[in-house]
């Protein structure tokens, strides 16, 4: 964790990064300032989880200094140190929701004490920070809700995603099969970890399918995957677990998340029907395959068992209405089908064979669009958004509560009111949040972003910031000033 330290008096400043330094915290980083301009001067480029401050200090106190943080979004948790005779100023530090205070002279004890306590709240809400931004990210790969409409900064993919090599893997669970237990799922994640990779799973019951986010140093080998599932693993000859898996091809973390995922599900839609084991890994080259036994018998199955292209096309159909997105959306999961079934058949088909196969299969024809939406749909969706707002509202907790599909509630939107769901939702939230600002100017922000539905404080900077181009103190001091 980062901590920076502002102080004028260099003894003091000195003393307490020394022992902090000695104590062996979680605070690994450590800046020091010596008062309030050097201490947003070093913002600009060290952004801390938490400042611990001075009240008293030349130019710019420790309330000025940490008011002026808050409008720039630069940090929002503080420790004061302050004296005895200094209580009013403490009072007024909690109009900042500063975490705790620490008397001069500074005790040792008391010091760590209090970073023990706000290390642990730190923890918690670097926690919820990642399920919510891996929420955001399961709206992006699912539903194809675009970046730009999320509130997410180029440093998420370091957080999440730090290694070069990242991959998608997908898990469709079909004819009855119930969907794998959340313990089931971190099970994986277990075993992805001790392999040194970083791993996050995702769930969508209305796909019935989990999703897990892979990121490592290293390529995982097919074994590696294997090993990871476990008995979800099968072959032929075995008991199948009821499960078809797909996984992207390791690519790094400049690929889109959603793109891994386009080929994931080429991969698991070959796998189902043509592999002979529940697993298939997408490659783009055909070369990389001639080895691979399981898929040449999978070739032989397809001859001797004359699988129906027509039945594979009916079945295929209805992946339309699981897989969000655009024409370009479709396209990109025909192509790499296609290219799944070539490699793969490749290893036991002649080449003849291989490109009829490729010709009849799933011509991909947009399916009919839905009939027009009713207007009562989208009323049903704003009049649940209006009354439910200040809830952690995700497009699935929506489509559960309306009875409808997340797909075709995105759809709803993007067709009959020219955004996404999560953008009318952003914007509806911070509607709200200013009328808040407007008519209650003495609320702390941090109560406004929780009561328009962001838990994280964070979260709603970001967003605030993104869709107002402007910080919720910067916009509350330019109406106060009206």
């Amino acid at each position: 964790m980062k901590l920076m330290v502002v102080d004028d008096e260099p003894i003091i400043l000195n003393g307490i990064i020394r022992m902090i330094q000695k104590a062996n915290t979680s605070f690994t980083e450590i800046v020091g300032a010596v008062d309030g301009i050097d201490a947003l001067q070093k913002l600009a480029c060290f952004q801390p989880d938490l400042i611990l401050t001075d009240i008293h200090m030349p130019e710019m106190d420790g309330l000025a200094l940490i008011k002026e943080i808050q409008s720039q979004n630069l940090c929002n948790r503080f420790i004061i140190i302050t004296g005895y005779g200094d209580f009013a100023y403490a009072r007024q530090a909690l109009r900042y929701h500063v975490m705790d205070y620490l008397l001069k002279p500074i005790n040792k004890d008391e010091l760590l004490s209090v970073l023990g306590r706000v290390e642990q709240t730190i923890r918690v809400e670097q926690q919820q920070t990642k399920e919510h931004d891996l929420l955001l990210l399961k709206e992006h790969i699912l539903y194809n809700t675009p970046f730009e409409d999320m509130p997410l900064k180029p440093e998420l993919q370091i957080t999440l995603f730090p290694e070069p090599y990242t991959m998608v893997l997908v898990i469709q669970a079909y004819d009855g099969t119930p969907l794998l237990t959340n313990e089931r799922l971190e099970d994986i994640c277990s075993v992805l970890r001790q392999l040194s990779m970083q791993a996050y799973s995702l769930q969508s019951r209305f796909l019935r399918q989990a999703v897990l986010l892979i990121n490592g140093k290293q390529r995982l080998t097919d074994n590696e995957l294997q090993q990871a599932c476990g008995d979800l693993f099968y072959t032929m000859g075995t008991k199948s677990a009821g499960y078809h898996i797909g996984v992207s091809g390791n690519q790094n973390e400049k690929e889109s998340l959603r793109e891994l995922y386009i080929e994931a599900m080429a991969a698991m839609l070959c796998n189902r029907y043509f592999s002979v084991s529940n697993m298939t890994v997408f490659r783009q080259e055909s070369e990389d395959l001639v080895n691979d036994e399981g898929f040449a018998q999978s070739g032989n199955r397809t001859l001797e068992n004359q699988i129906s292209i027509e039945q594979i096309e009916k079945e295929m159909q209805s992946i339309h209405q699981l897989f969000s997105g655009d024409d370009d959306c479709h396209n990109k999961l025909r192509e790499r089908f296609l290219v799944c079934v070539g490699a793969h058949c490749s290893a036991a088909l002649e080449d003849t064979q291989v490109s009829a196969i490729s010709g009849k299969l799933i011509p991909f024809e947009r399916r009919q669009e839905h009939k027009q939406p009713h207007i009562q749909a989208i009323d049903k969706i704003v009049t649940f958004v209006e009354q439910n707002y200040k809830l952690d509202l995700s497009l699935d907790a929506v489509a559960d509560h309306v009875q409808m599909h997340p797909n075709y509630i995105s759809m709803l939107f993007r067709k009959e009111m020219g955004l996404t769901f999560l953008h009318y939702l952003h914007t509806f939230r911070l509607a709200k949040a200013k009328q808040f600002m407007q008519d209650h100017p003495e609320w702390p922000i941090n109560t406004i972003a929780e009561l328009v539905g962001y838990e994280n404080p964070r979260h709603f900077f970001k967003v605030f910031k993104k869709f107002e181009n402007t910080t919720p103190g910067q916009y509350r001091h330019g109406n106060s000033s009206l």
